[in-house]
């Protein structure tokens, strides 16, 4: 039997909206350049999360992040400004211009998880469950 080239998700995705930054992983920041202004110093780039899953996020971004680059996420938590955002590693697996502005949305899967990344990832999800007390 021929594969169908259907890509099937492994996770049940969550749609949210909340503001995160994004930049390329260092292994292709020589290879990924925004123009000048478009990201902060730290090459940090404003996007918009719009749905989680353990298994990935996709965000909408006003540049161009080619598919199969490596990027870091940041996604702040809520509550205690003391705490340190979430803060992970994901590959891009399909890109898709949403408007005329431009904008994409883009998905993503994560990688790299470390066990303390994939506790925050489920405890992040049980919120979003709405069975987190």
């Amino acid at each position: 039997m021929a594969h169908s080239g259907l890509i099937v998700r492994r996770s049940v995705r969550h749609e949210i909206v909340l503001p995160v930054k994004v930049r390329v992983a260092p292994e292709h920041a020589e290879d990924i350049r925004f123009a000048k202004g478009v990201t902060d110093h730290d090459g940090w780039i404003d996007c918009d999360l719009v749905d989680f899953a353990a298994g990935g996020a996709g965000f909408v971004a006003t540049v161009f992040f080619p598919r199969g680059c490596v990027i870091e996420i940041q996604i702040p938590t809520t509550g205690d400004e003391r705490q340190e955002p979430f803060a992970c590693r994901a590959r891009v697996m399909r890109i898709q211009m949403t408007d005329r502005r431009p904008a994409y949305l883009v998905g993503t899967a994560f990688v790299d998880m470390t066990e303390d990344q994939v506790a925050a990832v489920s405890a992040l999800l049980d919120c979003l469950d709405g069975t987190h007390s």
